[in-house]
């Protein structure tokens, strides 16, 4: 028989005995969490959004990056692409490809007329491209794509009042690489794409790179024409990277791209019957 007071006593032993595991566990839980952050690193995302080098964090823009391993995983081949992993970007291509325009949260150019000029700039390597005919092209191999929402016109000029898209090339590496690309797909569907970079001294690296990329049209045309929506363009790029001090770096870039397309087309899809009986 348990009297009132051993029965006392023995809780107590109980109480002491589960708070020295629950103590234990905590001790180890800490340890575990600062073995953990020891281990792992966080990776610093560096921009050029406010025209100097920052971190993301640091950047007083409202700012999306997307990384060149984001990329190639997506396979995004243009900026039309790029708006799947950047949701406040719009690409409407309605009447000619050289007509492409970009809105970004709803305000951009909204207009396919090629006299207009746009409100959302697109910027390549810091060199901005006015028309959209040099600004559709396939992607060369890419470091970053900076995507600033809302107005940059003070450090961009007046064609940002919507936004900026920033495209970073990969600059040449003094080690020697090198990567070709090939795929197929329907409507007879061919592209081609490659880059080479080598270091020819310490002080001096170059690169090349190159696409193609071809599709029949999927729109028949009634009177027996060409069809539309096709895609055929391609595209030469070539980089020299001189730097002959650590504080002192400068890029010669030389660049040519080709589209040559019969787009677009525009249809109106009906379910059922157009007019009444």
């Amino acid at each position: 028989m348990v009297t009132p007071t051993n029965f006392s006593k023995k809780n107590k032993v109980q109480g002491s005995f589960k708070q020295t595991l629950l103590a234990s566990a905590i001790v180890s839980s800490l340890g575990a969490t600062g073995v953990q952050a020891q281990n792992s690193v966080m990776e610093e995302v560096l921009v050029t959004a406010s025209k100097r080098e920052q971190t993301l964090q640091e950047t007083p823009i409202a700012v999306s990056v997307v990384g060149q391993d984001t990329i190639e995983k997506a396979a995004i081949l243009d900026i039309n692409d790029l708006q799947v992993l950047v949701p406040s970007l719009r690409v409407n291509t309605n009447q000619t490809a050289s007509a492409t325009n970009f809105s970004i949260r709803g305000f951009g150019g909204g207009s396919n007329n090629v006299g207009i000029e746009p409100s959302v700039a697109v910027f390549i390597d810091g060199v901005y491209r006015s028309r959209a005919g040099a600004q559709i092209g396939d992607l060369p191999r890419l470091e970053r794509v900076e995507v600033l929402r809302g107005p940059q016109s003070t450090l961009f000029g007046k064609n940002a009042s919507a936004g900026v898209i920033s495209i970073v090339t990969a600059a040449p590496s003094f080690e020697t690489e090198g990567k070709v690309e090939a795929g197929i797909g329907n409507y007879n569907r061919k592209q081609l794409k490659g880059y080479y970079t080598t270091g020819l001294s310490e002080t001096l690296a170059i690169s090349a790179s190159g696409s193609m990329n071809t599709r029949d049209g999927y729109v028949e045309r009634l009177d027996g024409g060409t069809d539309l929506n096709e895609r055929d363009r391609w595209n030469l790029r070539s980089q020299a990277l001189f730097e002959p001090t650590e504080n002192l770096s400068l890029m010669l870039i030389v660049d040519y791209s080709e589209i040559d397309e019969n787009c677009c087309a525009v249809t109106n899809v009906f379910n059922g019957a157009s007019a009444g009986a």
